[in-house]
């Protein structure tokens, strides 16, 4: 179902707005310790009207299946799963379908999880080894305005912050409609193994065990385990070391994506599949360090490093016997790499003419991979069209300068200079070999002004104005482009300059708002290609959008929260619409606290879609969906449900639109047959004069119906 734009934003203005994004959940047993400030200038550190501070209690409520999932509670951003729940979402994000990854950048604690010329898709962004206890909040910018963030930080970056500490050990067991499981557990050393009661040390290990068979009528048969630990030990007074260590596994059916036509003939139910065997199985093994030197009152020094490797097998059949009606149109696609990389960070007050903040630094990463894309049926791979080791290197030095010129002018400018250098061999006969490299100079500057506050000629006396910010934002950003696109001579780093012009203030000292308008521009939009399950050049792209966000306490007992994003994207070529380019996003939540209970009602809402370039194409659906999530706490007991789509609309997850030749008979799990026996099936459509140019049709992943899932947590 989709929301038609009077509804939808009367609901986004009516439902906007939580509780106070920096206030900490005073019922959390999970409070982190206060990360010390070194060098500290000022109150304020938001340099863009849509920087980012997401808590956990933004996320904890909400029905969530893997840690990917938890970027829904930022601002504008929404996610999508076409090929069960072990593949990387999509991710949508001002005006991006941003496929698996491609123009959003996510560290997690310090650690790049984007995965450069990867099997499936460039950027590739896996993050269900993520548990969603661990998490403190997230952080980062939306658009390329900082000098520290580099690769796919176009149109955002996000970190994900782990807990430093937890100050109990906890158990939690989640069980739900499909079959569905959580086990989790988190173990908090009070003494021994970190030093008794030493508070110069600290750490904690947890474990997630997730199964889940899906609401389809094949069985997701979904398995992921993950193991995380962090620790931190003071070897000084001027000198801390901490680190973290994760494993993480999984491996998945899928029901893939089905075509419209099927479904609304009978032959096929939409949570039915044309090729069960789909799915795949995923790795992944990590491991940081991070050294934080004072080395005087107004100088720090933090370096750190990690090492990950990683490793995918998925199976995919997107157009099921378009090209091959012997052996169906299966794909395998698997990555196996080692990357290893890190950052190197200076920070030190400057005594200019006026107050300032130096922050220089650098960052590496290194990764050698071994790509391939072949083909299979029902999982048995009949040979590899492509077969390439691929070693790239990137470095990305920078120079951050934060200036008070006045008490209510504050800039922060900057330049990152991005050089990336690439080898690529094939393994196949005429597969393609070569190397290259690319550098790129990316210009930062940041404008915040507080026009009607303290020490300004125009300062009011109205809060609202005397707190109001205006935010003015430069920056070219980049992305960069699979390595084997530089064997065609095209550019490795993409790149991405964006502008944004906003404000933000406080209303009552209980409301607080962000509207602002922005644009992006990139030098090659990367669109879907589905005979592949991956994407293309498309040339030049700009988007337009603008973008409210507001959050309100309207008591000690209610919370609203709310974001509204609508965004214009074209290619340049032609000013067609960029084919998948989201262009409006609600999000919105009531919130209601009563003693040792808290519950939760959301709504998320995605507009229709251009299917292609063309403005008379049939658009892709949009949904709106409500959740509702509730806790109860009492120690050390906590009891918690989540209703994940509340009404039962029947919604899209995820669709595109594309050809495909499906032969299968009524009624049967198809085995893509040589003989086309398909007289008296209204599969006859894909018969084999159909079959030569395949028919036109939407491709969906249905959303998840009305479903119910509870856990039970103890605290010791």
């Amino acid at each position: 179902m989709c929301v038609g734009w009077p509804v939808a934003a009367l609901l986004a203005l009516a439902i906007c707005a939580p509780a106070r994004a920096h206030d900490e959940d005073e019922g959390s047993r999970l409070a982190p310790e206060a990360i010390e400030e070194i060098l500290v200038t000022s109150q304020r550190h938001v340099t863009a009207s849509f920087a980012l501070t997401v808590p956990a209690r933004e996320f904890e409520l909400r029905p969530l299946e893997s840690g990917g999932q938890m970027i829904e509670a930022v601002p504008g951003a929404m996610t999508a799963q076409h090929t069960g729940g072990g593949k990387a979402e999509q991710y949508f994000i001002r005006g991006f379908d941003a496929d698996h990854g491609t123009d959003l950048a996510v560290y997690f604690d310090g650690v790049p999880v984007n995965l450069r010329s990867h099997a499936h898709g460039q950027g590739y962004l896996d993050l269900h080894f993520v548990s969603r206890e661990t998490i403190e909040r997230l952080v980062g910018t939306k658009g390329p305005y900082l000098p520290r963030y580099g690769d796919f930080g176009t149109a955002a970056t996000i970190e994900y912050v782990p807990y430093r500490r937890v100050e109990e050990s906890s158990v939690e067991f989640e069980a739900g409609a499909w079959d569905t499981f959580r086990l989790f557990g988190l173990w908090s050393p009070r003494s021994g193994a970190f030093g008794g009661a030493d508070p110069d040390a600290r750490g904690y290990l947890s474990f997630e065990a997730y199964g889940t068979d899906g609401p389809f009528r094949e069985a997701e048969d979904l398995r992921r385990y993950s193991l995380f630990g962090r620790g931190e030990v003071r070897l000084s007074p001027d000198l801390r070391l901490s680190g973290h260590l994760l494993a993480y596994s999984a491996d998945w059916n899928a029901s893939g994506l089905i075509p419209e036509r099927r479904v609304k003939s009978g032959d096929l139910s939409r949570l039915g599949s044309l090729d069960p065997s789909e799915g795949g199985e995923t790795s992944r093994l990590q491991g940081k360090l991070q050294l934080d030197w004072r080395l005087a009152e107004n100088r720090l020094l933090v370096a750190s490093a990690y090492l990950a490797s990683y490793e995918l097998e998925m199976f995919s059949n997107f157009t099921y016997a378009l090209a091959d009606p012997h052996a169906c149109d299966g794909i395998v696609q698997r990555d196996g790499r080692v990357y290893a990389g890190g950052r190197v960070e200076y920070q030190q007050f400057v005594a200019l003419p006026w107050p300032s903040n130096l922050h220089a630094g650098l960052e590496w990463r290194y990764d050698d991979a071994r790509v391939r894309l072949g083909h299979q049926t029902r999982r048995r791979v009949t040979g590899f069209a492509r077969d390439h080791d691929i070693r790239e290197l990137s470095l990305g030095p920078y120079l951050e300068l934060e200036v008070f010129p006045l008490e209510w002018v504050r800039f922060i400018g900057g330049l990152r200079l991005e050089r990336a250098a690439f080898d690529v061999d094939s393994r196949l006969a005429g597969g393609g070999s070569g190397s290259g490299d690319d550098t790129l100079w990316l210009p930062k500057a940041n404008w915040i002004l507080s026009p009607f506050g303290e020490g300004s000629p125009w300062v009011s006396e109205n809060d609202a104005l005397r707190g109001l910010e205006l935010f003015l934002n430069f920056g070219v950003g980049f992305h960069s482009n699979d390595a084997r696109s530089g064997l065609l001579d095209e550019r490795i780093l993409t790149r991405a300059p964006g502008a944004e012009i906003g404000v933000r203030t406080r209303l009552f000292d209980r409301v607080t708002f962000s509207l602002g308008g922005f644009w992006l521009g990139l030098e090659d939009e990367l669109v879907f290609v589905g005979d592949e399950g991956t994407t293309e050049s498309a040339g030049r792209s700009r988007r337009l959008g603008v973008e409210f966000v507001a959050r309100a306490d309207l008591s000690e007992r209610f919370y609203l929260r709310g974001d509204l994003t609508y965004t214009s994207a074209r290619l340049t070529r032609g000013d067609v619409p960029v084919p998948q380019a989201t262009r409006f996003i609600a999000k919105a939540a009531l919130g209601v606290r009563a003693g040792n209970w808290v519950a939760e009602l959301g709504l998320r809402s995605l507009g229709d879609r251009y299917a292609g370039e063309d403005f008379r194409n049939p658009r892709l659906s949009g949904y709106t969906v409500l959740d509702l999530g509730a806790r109860h706490r009492r120690s050390p007991w906590e009891f918690g449900l989540a209703i994940e789509n509340l009404t039962g609309t029947r919604w899209r997850s995820s669709e595109f639109h594309y050809a495909s030749c499906a032969l299968s008979e009524r009624g049967a799990v198809p085995a893509c047959p040589a003989a086309l026996a398909l007289a008296g099936s209204a599969a006859a459509a894909d018969a084999p004069s159909a079959a030569a140019e395949g028919i036109d049709d939407f491709h969906f992943t249905p959303g998840n119906p009305r479903n119910l899932r509870v856990w039970l947590r103890y605290r010791f």
